[in-house]
């Protein structure tokens, strides 16, 4: 069945590396078909750049709690670090140039699209070093620095990057909410982020690229990432939360809210029923949301640790 005869209006291409006339080809048919095209861009979770460039990484250090994850892991001795594989963050100096310029490379060669999908603008998960992969707002906590962190607005100034490469097309970045409260106990290993740090950081790093773009995703696949519990309510209440939140928890952390209307919902089409993805679709309608997508290939959001051995010429700071 079409997917016009199931009531959507648009589909969502993902673009590879690996150009190929597949990927033209598919682009053109739903150019034929009267859809409305766009594309999706995996940004900072890279495992070929990650592999050239392991000083680009984000890195593990802070808090040890994720070696409960890694227990047979060693420590790292001197000139090394442990990185988070696969995670190159664009808000690096050095990694913003190579990721701006591998999306032109990945956009030039395909028909002009409505719009563009940018995953993973924040830092890699589990960033201070708690274990839970909701935890996204620093590239380094800690005192081992390989690369130059841009600051608060990168994603947004990485956004405005790319917009500048397709004036035609709306660029979407696609964002990941922070931890909750009650995830101290277990996924954050007691470790007390949650009231003092992360989500005011998170917020920090929201308010320029909410300043920037009309639209935002929100990366929301309840059950990939452990949220189908009956703490939020129905099947996928999760995704109500998640939608919400933007206009939520910026203004208790001296940011402006985002409505609903603003957000597009990425929902979970991967290992999940036909019903499932109802129920899904009902909570983002519920929440507000401008739209969703339903992503019927997963979204790889798994991270492992990494020792690298860091060359002099990589190191920014050593205390």
């Amino acid at each position: 069945m079409s997917l016009k005869k199931q009531g959507f209006d648009s589909a969502v291409l993902s673009l590879s590396d690996k150009q190929s006339r597949d990927e033209q080809a598919a682009a053109q048919r739903v150019l034929k078909s009267g859809l409305r095209l766009y594309y999706w861009v995996e940004v900072g979770r890279n495992a070929a750049m990650a592999d050239e460039h392991p000083d680009w990484m984000a890195s593990l250090q802070g808090h040890p709690e994720w070696r409960r994850f890694f227990p047979k892991l060693r420590r790292p001795g001197g000139g090394e670090v442990v990185k988070n594989y696969p995670w190159v963050p664009v808000v690096y100096r050095e990694s913003f140039k190579a990721h701006l310029q591998r999306v032109e490379n990945l956009l030039k060669q395909q028909p002009k699209p409505t719009g563009v999908f940018l995953n993973d603008l924040q830092s890699a998960p589990s960033a201070c070093g708690c274990g839970n992969s909701f935890c996204r707002w620093t590239p380094d906590y800690g005192p081992t620095k390989t690369a130059t962190y841009l600051g608060d607005d990168a994603a947004a100034r990485f956004v405005l990057a790319v917009q500048a490469l397709r004036p035609e097309s709306q660029i979407i970045p696609v964002w990941t909410t922070e931890c909750e409260e009650h995830d101290q106990a277990d996924r954050c290993a007691g470790v007390p982020c949650y009231p003092k740090t992360c989500w005011w950081e998170y917020t920090k790093q929201l308010m320029p690229l909410a300043h920037e773009v009309q639209q935002l995703a929100a990366l929301a696949p309840y059950k990939a990432f452990n949220r189908d519990q009956p703490r939020y309510g129905p099947t996928a209440g999760w995704v109500k939360f998640a939608i919400r939140s933007f206009a939520e928890m910026p203004p208790k952390r001296q940011g402006q809210a985002i409505p609903a209307h603003r957000i597009i919902a990425v929902l979970q089409g991967w290992d999940v029923s036909d019903e499932e993805v109802k129920s899904q679709i009902q909570r983002s309608e519920e929440a507000g949301s401008a739209g969703y997508v339903v992503a019927l290939t997963k979204i790889d959001q798994s991270w492992t640790p990494r020792i690298v051995t860091v060359p002099t010429s990589a190191l920014l700071e050593q205390q």
